[in-house]
């Protein structure tokens, strides 16, 4: 039996458990306690009821995700091994799992997915020997759709900094990630890199000790520039000009800075963040779009990242979700002139605009 029924337009929880104070968390709490979401004594246990624009964000599922948390005994209520399968998902952190509040239409052939997508979430690969190539090892690919021209733009793991150090079984293989998405930035002649995940100051002190190397001497020349974003704000905040950290950029300036950078520096491009599946997801995404990628595009390089085994999940529906908030639901139909539309509305200048074009066209 699910902990939920759709009524009308509100979402009721019931729990058959006995505790003091019991609470829903999940990703539409950023995985925090809030008074707002704590259910009321019943009888029989316990109940929630609530609108359904209350759960509004996704989970690397692609749905929404969440727990029961038991504040009386701070602990996360125990897995119920017995929920049906396909509404709970790899929750990516303990090898545990976190429930799915899904649609009131989904499919069978939706759920079958989800249990699918669950199921392969977990697989890790702990050696290079274990992948078919190094592109995928490092997460590195080229990017392709639309009128975008063969070896302009491309994408991969963190050449620098590290990620995945303190995994139990990830941390030997993290150097070479690196090492290799290092090898491949300087097989490829990459000329600009593009760093989504830190700021200036923080690649500085990152790359100041650091050994020299293909990314360094970029570096020294002033040909990586970074566009500090946060994955929430990617994903969940792309609608507006708005950042998740106080030292990062909004969506709307990071994308503008993107552009800007494009426009005045020479490629080859690479895009990057730490793991490169999300900020680097998203922006890839929107440059995709830009240059007149298909839907089935974008969907096929996003989804590539899941093939580097590290024991986590994205779904396209994430993508989705952060491209049409910011450019409408329709951004996947004419989708260069939506992009065009939206980066004059954010003040880009149609000089700018045409030169970014022009260098990842040809």
């Amino acid at each position: 039996m699910l902990h939920y029924q759709h009524i009308n337009n509100d979402i009721m929880f019931t729990v058959p458990y006995q505790c003091e104070k019991l609470y829903l968390i999940g990703t539409f709490t950023n995985w925090e306690k809030k008074e707002a979401y704590k259910f009321s004594n019943t009888e029989n246990g316990h109940m929630l009821r609530k609108n359904q624009d209350a759960f509004y964000k996704l989970g690397n599922s692609g749905y929404i995700e969440y727990c029961l948390w038991d504040d009386e005994n701070q602990r996360t209520l125990p897995f119920n091994s017995n929920y049906p399968v396909g509404y709970y998902f790899n929750n990516q952190h303990n090898g545990n799992f976190n429930y799915l509040l899904l649609p009131e239409n989904i499919t069978p052939e939706e759920i079958a997915q989800i249990a699918s997508d669950s199921k392969r979430s977990f697989h890790i690969k702990t050696s290079a020997e274990a992948f078919s190539s190094q592109y995928i090892l490092a997460n590195f690919r080229e990017v392709t759709g639309g009128e975008l021209v063969s070896g302009r733009l491309y994408r991969s793991y963190h050449p620098v900094v590290a990620s995945r150090q303190n995994h139990a079984q990830l941390k030997e293989i993290e150097t070479e990630r690196q090492q290799v998405a290092m090898t491949l930035l300087e097989e490829h002649g990459i000329n600009t890199v593009i760093n989504l995940s830190e700021t200036d100051r923080e690649l500085a002190l990152a790359l100041d000790s650091a050994q020299d190397s293909y990314y360094k001497t970029l570096w020294l020349k002033e040909q990586v520039v970074s566009v500090p974003m946060a994955y929430e704000t990617v994903y969940f905040m792309s609608d507006r000009d708005e950042s998740f950290n106080p030292d990062e950029l909004g969506f709307q300036s990071g994308i503008r800075q993107v552009i800007q950078y494009i426009s005045q520096h020479q490629g080859p491009y690479h895009v990057h963040c730490r793991l490169g599946s999300d900020r680097t997801g998203v922006v890839i995404a929107f440059l995709q779009l830009m240059m007149g990628a298909t839907k089935e595009q974008i969907r096929h390089n996003y989804l590539q990242t899941n093939n580097m085994a590290i024991g986590e999940f994205r779904s396209f529906r994430l993508l989705e979700q952060a491209l049409t908030s910011a450019l409408g639901i329709d951004c996947f139909e004419n989708s260069a002139e939506t992009v065009r539309r939206y980066l004059s509305e954010l003040g880009v200048s149609q000089d700018i605009i045409d030169t970014a074009y022009g260098k990842l066209a040809n």
